[in-house]
């Protein structure tokens, strides 16, 4: 019986130790895949970055490539521009000789073109006068007799100019907008007015019917009154028909006002004229702020706002004619002297 309880006892143990064993083995052996996984992880991240520094080894060397084509061929086409502008100042100084004085000429006439269209296109009388000057400044550092007549065109424009009149445009378009702020607080000739009749009739009528109609006739005196005029009288305007007129005459001043800036003449004196039609037509003429704007309107009616421009061509035709006389002399020169060089 002990041999038997030793034998079960023995056999468990066994059991037990053999059982520890094979737990012991089995994570021995999830150690060595885990390892073996990871030497294998580490492989093939060894790999990729071998892979990756062979591709920027790669790009390095073909971007390095063809920056190096980009800047031979640069330099070659720099190369070929530098000779074809080389050749074209080398063909341009062997036609004609330089002169410092032609380019004080070109500008000079650069100058004169610009007053002109100054003048014409935006009438501005001392932006064109400005430049007069500047192109005679240049043509007097040209320092050349035969352009006397060119300097004294340019002179007799300046003298144009400046007997041109000036136009106060911003003091014109101030005393319009004044008189229309005047005249908007002035009355009418025909004043709006409410007239109530009230009876003074109190008490009932007595009496008889001859007195009670003349009492009658009495109140009927005092409630009419009758008037003789010698010219027949226009029916008073109503409060709408009121305030339309006054918008008109401000409407016919403000379009004065436009046609002054954009300086249409006959546009600024027709606005005028409707204005003071309709002022003297519908205004208490007789109130001193409607006299004081209707002189001052008549006075700004005969106001230039567009005046005559002279013609200031006649130095830029001068300058061109002298430009192309000397350059058909240049050429001249330079065909004799071709011609001596042949012979």
């Amino acid at each position: 019986m002990l041999a038997l309880v030793l034998v079960i006892v023995l056999a468990v143990a066994v059991l037990v130790f053999g059982w520890q064993a094979w737990q012991k083995l089995d994570t021995q052996q999830q150690r060595l895949a885990e390892l073996e996984a990871q030497s294998a992880s580490r492989d093939a991240l060894a790999e990729l970055e071998s892979r990756l520094d062979a591709g920027e080894s790669e790009r390095d060397a073909a971007l390095e490539n063809a920056i190096g084509e980009l800047q031979g061929e640069f330099a070659s086409y720099r190369g070929e521009v530098d000779d074809t502008l080389d050749r074209v100042l080398a063909e341009l100084a062997s036609e004609q000789e330089t002169d410092e004085r032609d380019w004080l000429h070109a500008e000079a006439a650069y100058l004169l073109r610009l007053a002109n269209q100054r003048l014409q296109l935006e009438r501005d009388v001392q932006g064109a006068a400005a430049l007069l000057r500047t192109a005679d400044d240049r043509l007097r550092e040209a320092d050349n007799p035969a352009l006397v007549p060119v300097r004294r065109e340019i002179a007799a424009e300046l003298a144009a100019l400046d007997a041109v009149p000036r136009v106060d445009r911003t003091g014109l378009w101030l005393a319009l907008n004044a008189q229309q702020e005047l005249i908007a607080r002035q009355p009418l000739g025909q004043d709006i007015e409410e007239q109530v009749a009230r009876s003074s009739i109190e008490e009932a009528p007595s009496g008889g019917w001859q007195q009670q109609l003349s009492r009658f006739g009495q109140e009927l005196k005092s409630l009419v009154t009758v008037r003789h005029h010698d010219a027949a009288l226009e029916a008073l305007i109503t409060p709408e028909q009121e305030s339309y007129l006054r918008q008109s005459v401000r409407l016919v001043l403000e379009q004065a006002q436009l046609a002054l800036l954009k300086e249409e003449q006959e546009l600024f004196e027709a606005s005028l004229d409707k204005a003071l039609t309709l002022i003297n037509g519908y205004y208490e003429t007789d109130a001193s702020g409607v006299r004081s704007v209707v002189s001052r309107l008549e006075a700004l009616k005969g106001e230039a706002i567009r005046p005559e421009l002279p013609d200031i061509s006649g130095s830029q035709q001068a300058l061109a004619g002298f430009i192309e006389r000397r350059f058909e002399s240049r050429s001249a020169s330079q065909g004799n002297g071709a011609q001596g060089d042949d012979a």
